[in-house]
């Protein structure tokens, strides 16, 4: 899964905290635990010294080395009983001296047999979360928060039905590989919140989400061809083209230039042809899409998009006159 060197950087340094953090609270324990029962200092001193005999074991040829070494590993075995019944006697849990780290797994360096631990891929997951959340309506839009009552014609109220669980299996059923969704409707008909619903399961998965209106994803980009700024995490571009989904909001009410048309073809196209799911929303239909943008563009969309239709009236209308 593809992360921005941001966010990557956030999250090794939580897991920096964590890790700094829990040797800390070990060494304490360390002193507290050897100045009540100074005899454990001694023993680790013992156990200390018997893996520098074994080591030095190893690179003996002598026919009793091994012999050796497993008389050293038993020595070393009855050291660590001898301490955890020292510990217990002491008032002390048999386990207090070890570093509690919040992920025992990786011990919090956020790897495990070289990849990414669960505990990472958690950090990475919240993260996102959060700067989606920043410009979207993120933590406000789930799937439990959206209503079909909203919707009277019960025509309309069964087709938004379908809708909404057609989206709640698709957020389920989520790979990297899944379809492209083209949702299309009037305004205020849910488009945005089912889409951020979508994206709120998909990051639950440990997944990386991107979230943007096009016009503002597309004014990133111009800023970024023409020298004006720069993202620390690489270009607008490199993310758009690398996250797992992508979700391009109210596709058609950028102000439209040869450039804007050029860079939405683009990155739908490059999506497309690396197998990575899209989901755009607009108040467009196709008809009107073909309309407004170059053939080149439509027919992408068109020919690769499940188109998922939204119809009804205004709900954000509806609940202001609540």
């Amino acid at each position: 899964m593809a992360y921005g060197i941001e966010t990557l950087e956030k999250a090794r340094v939580i897991l920096e905290q964590r890790r700094t953090s829990a040797e800390a609270r070990a060494s304490l324990r360390h002193k507290e635990v050897i100045k009540k029962c100074p005899e454990i200092g001694i023993l680790e001193n013992e156990v200390a010294s018997a893996g520098l005999s074994i080591i030095k074991a190893l690179g003996m040829k002598s026919e009793d080395s091994k012999k050796y070494i497993e008389l050293l590993a038993e020595k070393n075995l009855a050291a660590q009983e001898k301490k955890v019944a020292l510990l217990k006697s002491n008032g002390f849990a048999e386990d207090y001296l070890e570093v509690p780290y919040t992920c025992k797994k990786c011990s919090d360096t956020g790897f495990y047999n070289g990849k990414f631990c669960a505990c990472h891929l958690k950090i990475l997951e919240q993260i996102t979360s959060e700067e989606l959340s920043k410009t979207s309506r993120l933590k406000l839009s789930g799937f439990d928060s959206f209503s079909l009552d909203y919707y009277a014609n019960p025509e309309e109220k069964e087709m938004m039905k379908d809708v909404f669980n057609f989206c709640k299996d698709y957020a389920d059923d989520f790979s990297t590989r899944s379809d492209n969704l083209y949702m299309h409707g009037g305004v205020g008909l849910g488009k945005t919140h089912l889409s951020l619903a979508i994206a709120n399961e998909v990051i639950k998965k440990g997944y990386n989400v991107v979230y943007g209106s096009a016009q503002n994803l597309i004014s990133k980009i111009e800023r970024e061809k023409f020298g004006r700024s720069r993202s620390p995490e690489g270009t607008t571009e490199d993310i758009l083209f690398d996250c797992d989904l992508l979700i391009i909001d109210d596709l058609g009410v950028e102000f439209s230039t040869a450039f804007t048309v050029s860079a939405i073809y683009n990155i739908i196209n490059t999506r497309l042809c690396e197998g990575k799911p899209t989901i755009i929303s607009s108040n467009f239909d196709f008809d009107e899409i073909e309309k407004r943008y170059e053939q080149r563009l439509t027919s992408r969309i068109m020919g690769s998009y499940k188109e998922i239709e939204f119809c009804g009236e205004d709900i954000r209308q509806l609940k202001a006159g609540e």
